[in-house]
């Protein structure tokens, strides 16, 4: 009778387990939210214990590998997925019947649905850690490479500005290595696991590190040394062309939102397309432009600070108003050492095939006349110089488009393939 009932309380427990194994795998389908539909891919996976952990991919928004912070399992088949972001929590609460999991989406006070079904696998690539060297700095990232393959073409990625990643560079990475090429992500200075301090780094300290990065590239058995190009945006795609420089090395450069204009005036055209918007009047925008520019000239050329000081004292309760950075924030160090950087000296140098993408709606660089500059640099400079520009309409810095009802925001058409389109011609 004992051994009876140590048998069914065995069997009870394994069928349980077995139950509950039906959330994890791979699953595809959708979120719904104010009539706005969004592919989603999500993994399940079963943690020590029985603990469980989940991770979600979305194409529109450029991001992969994205960590649920809880994921909770009651009984055989109901489950909650919780995602903290910087401005929402999104919770999924729903049940597993067979090969479909569906239930209700709610994020902040909004409340939609979702639905998913049991799908494959995605296609296979390897991901290792590697660390190499510039000077003193240790720089740490991910190697992602095709599954097969062998004297791979290869894309660096370069940081955008601030303390940024490999994260940030993962989702373009892995549509890189979809096509053939491997990739290479590294955290910058200072960030993650990479030593040293972005905050005091010169144009020249992460223009080398990106040189570096492609240096050890070019190392590695599966990789074609010669055909190792560089992306890099808005500070990475303003400074790829002196990594160029640098490297020698490289064999194609991706320049998005890339800047094109002297720094100052980057830095001028950015902060005035923020503030704009809470300048209601015509004195108040000239007031904004009038103070922006006294900000940019302490910051970038040195000048004192007396004029800035009465003007903050001027202006303080003004809607657009802003104050500056505190005296010791490394904005002023900064931008004094910025303000050295010429970006079109060093595009005129560059003799590889460029691709240049911007967004029409860019706030922080100047689109337009970034792209003509550095293009016309090139030409002067090579009258065969291989450049291509697109510039999509309605994008932000980032080729977002304006969100719907959803809030959801929505990338730039053809964004993607514009980019995998040129890079298939760099193989």
């Amino acid at each position: 009778m004992y051994l009876r009932a140590v048998v069914v309380a065995l069997f009870a427990v394994t069928r349980g387990v077995a139950a509950q194994d039906q959330v994890t795998g791979n699953w595809e389908g959708y979120w719904l939210r104010a009539g706005d539909t969004m592919p989603v891919r999500m993994r399940v996976q079963r943690d020590s214990g029985t603990g469980y952990s989940a991770a979600f991919d979305v194409d529109r928004l450029r991001v992969i590998g994205i960590p649920f912070n809880e994921v909770t399992v009651q009984g055989c088949c109901d489950v909650t997925f919780t995602v903290r972001g910087d401005r929402t929590t999104t919770t999924l609460i729903g049940r597993v019947r067979g090969d479909s999991l569906s239930g209700t989406l709610r994020e902040g006070e909004s409340e939609g649905r979702f639905a998913f079904f049991r799908s494959a696998a995605g296609a296979a690539s390897d991901e290792e850690e590697i660390t190499f060297t510039n000077g003193s700095v240790t720089l740490a990232g991910s190697l992602i490479l095709p599954a097969t393959g062998t004297s791979l073409p290869a894309v660096v990625f370069l940081q955008g500005s601030g303390p940024e990643g490999r994260w940030a560079s993962r989702f373009l990475a892995t549509q890189v290595v979809s096509q053939g090429f491997a990739a290479l992500i590294f955290d910058k200075r200072g960030v993650g696991k990479s030593s040293g301090d972005w905050r005091r780094a010169t144009p020249d300290d992460l223009a080398t590190d990106g040189a570096a990065a492609v240096t050890r590239l070019s190392q590695e058995p599966r990789i074609n040394p010669a055909r190792i190009g560089i992306y890099g945006h808005s500070q990475g795609g303003t400074l790829a062309p002196l990594v160029a420089a640098r490297s020698g090395k490289v064999a194609f450069v991706i320049g998005s939102a890339a800047a094109g204009v002297p720094t100052d005036s980057t830095e001028i055209y950015s902060i005035l397309n923020s503030v704009y918007p809470q300048a209601t009047t015509a004195g108040d925008s000239a007031s904004a432009r009038r103070y922006t520019n006294e900000l940019v000239a302490v910051a970038y050329h040195g000048r004192s600070r007396g004029r800035l000081d009465s003007l903050v004292s001027k202006f303080s309760s003004r809607p657009w108003f802003f104050p500056p950075p505190a005296t010791d924030n490394a904005y002023w160090s900064f931008s004094k050492v910025f303000a050295q950087y010429r970006p079109l000296d060093w595009w005129a140098k560059v003799q590889v095939p460029v691709l240049l993408i911007y967004g029409a709606e860019d706030q922080r660089v100047p689109p337009g006349e970034s792209a003509a500059r550095i293009t016309a640099a090139m030409l002067r400079a090579n009258h065969s110089a291989d450049v291509t520009v697109r510039i999509f309409p309605g994008a932000d810095h980032t080729f977002r488009l304006p969100p719907g009802p959803s809030g959801w925001p929505v990338t730039a058409p053809n964004y993607s393939s514009t980019l995998l389109q040129w890079l298939a011609l760099r193989r």
